[in-house]
């Protein structure tokens, strides 16, 4: 992250250290997704802005081309739906990047938020930091299969060049030939090839950081928990031994704690509504457009079979299949965790605190503030799509019936 360009933001560590930043997070940048500094300059605001349009407007020549291609093959269903899948891939990352870019100062306060509260660092807990980084491990694996269905495409021109043939990526169609004169290619070649980056970039660089911000905040409220079932005996060990020295009752003590953790709690839990805002339009258009995409690949893949022509669907429906499981997963750990939260505030062993307490008035406001941290957390937290659809396994499921649904209708009527 310390490489990048003075005039994109550059997130801190409490240390006041650049955190450490893995290479697919650099995808951001083939949307233009990554927020900018928090002061540039007005040349470097306009600059941004001509690079967003230029994009759309590339992006936007391969869907409407696309489209043309489609409309005038109808009669042919399994080539509709060669044309139809990448057509669908577009479409989806279109809406999920340019929320992207739309969002993207408030993504900077977030993932300033993420690094300065949120992320473990090595240093700080060696062991929970390993436990992440081996958890993240699927999200990254899986996220190289769309690497591999870019390749095939970009592959298309290269070899169209070694055979004298003038191609780009995708199968498009204009009433024109575009192939010609040889600067008009190039044109209609650098926008068929940028909109391949721009939409393979940040579905990388998204699935990441997201698995990435879910697995460090199930961890501090994994370490929420481990302090609550500890308070109690803690809280004793230290009245015993600093009895002699101070007048601070045992309920005391334990009450400053729990101020601390709940002080704790409400932060983690401020983040994760502000991941919730970040990320829930882009989380529903991904549910809501998975099951039909992976009809199409699905259908695709029974009818044309697995060839090196056809290697760019089967890696992308595997990629998507493990990519959904893996959010189905993370979606699950963490609202189970945060489930724990509330009962874990009532089961923290506060009655041997009062046992040891001959104060009612202390003992009152303990029970109060025991009472407060579990109505705080009686409803677990829960990522889903604009309040629609959760990210959990019953969800992950619920698309892979949709999808079979569908594949068996398309199926049918081929």
């Amino acid at each position: 992250m310390r490489y990048l360009p003075i005039s994109y933001h550059k997130p801190l560590l409490p240390n006041g250290l650049h955190p450490p930043i893995d290479w697919q997070l650099y995808g951001f940048f083939c949307a233009n997704g990554w927020p900018l500094a928090a002061h540039i300059t007005k040349t470097r605001y306009i600059a941004d802005i001509m690079v967003t349009i230029m994009q759309f407007m590339s992006e936007g020549m391969v869907l409407i081309g696309e489209a043309v291609v489609m409309h005038d093959n109808l009669d042919n269903i399994s080539f509709v739906c060669t044309v139809l899948a990448p057509n669908l891939i577009l479409f989806e990352m279109m809406l999920r990047a340019y929320n992207i870019i739309y969002r993207r100062n408030s993504f900077r306060t977030h993932i300033e938020e993420f690094y300065k509260k949120i992320y473990i660092q090595r240093t700080w807990n060696p062991e929970l930091f390993e436990k992440i980084r081996r958890q993240q491990l699927p999200t990254k694996y899986s996220t190289f299969t769309y690497i591999i269905t870019l390749v095939t495409y970009v592959y298309v021109p290269v070899s169209g060049l070694i055979k004298n043939e003038r191609l780009v990526p995708f199968p498009i169609n204009f009433g024109f030939d575009y192939t010609v004169p040889w600067p008009r290619y190039l044109v209609f070649l650098t926008m068929s090839m940028w909109t391949g980056f721009a939409v393979v970039g940040p579905l990388v660089a998204e699935a990441n950081i997201l698995a990435m911000q879910i697995l460090h905040l199930n961890g501090r409220y994994s370490l929420l928990l481990e302090d609550l079932r500890n308070i109690s005996r803690e809280s004793i060990a230290e009245h015993e031994k600093c009895k002699r020295k101070d007048n601070m009752l045992v309920t005391q003590r334990f009450r400053y704690r729990l101020y601390d953790i709940i002080r704790r709690n409400v932060e983690l839990n401020d983040f994760a509504k502000s991941m919730q805002e970040q990320y829930s339009f882009r989380v529903f258009v991904m549910l809501a457009l998975s099951a039909t995409l992976l009809c199409v690949l699905g259908f695709l893949t029974a009818t044309l079979g697995i060839t090196a022509q056809n290697i760019r669907f089967v890696s992308w429906i595997i990629g998507k299949v493990v990519e959904l499981l893996i959010f189905g997963r993370l979606g699950t750990t963490l609202s189970t965790t945060t489930d724990k939260l509330s009962t874990s505030y009532y089961c923290c062993d506060w009655e041997d605190i009062i046992l040891h307490s001959t104060n009612a008035e202390e003992n009152k406001k303990l029970m109060k503030l025991i009472a407060l941290a579990i109505h705080l957390n009686s409803n677990p937290f829960r990522l889903t799509g604009l309040n629609f659809s959760v990210v959990n396994y019953e969800t992950v499921v619920a698309i892979f019936r949709g999808a079979g649904s569908y594949f068996t209708v398309i199926y049918a009527y081929r």
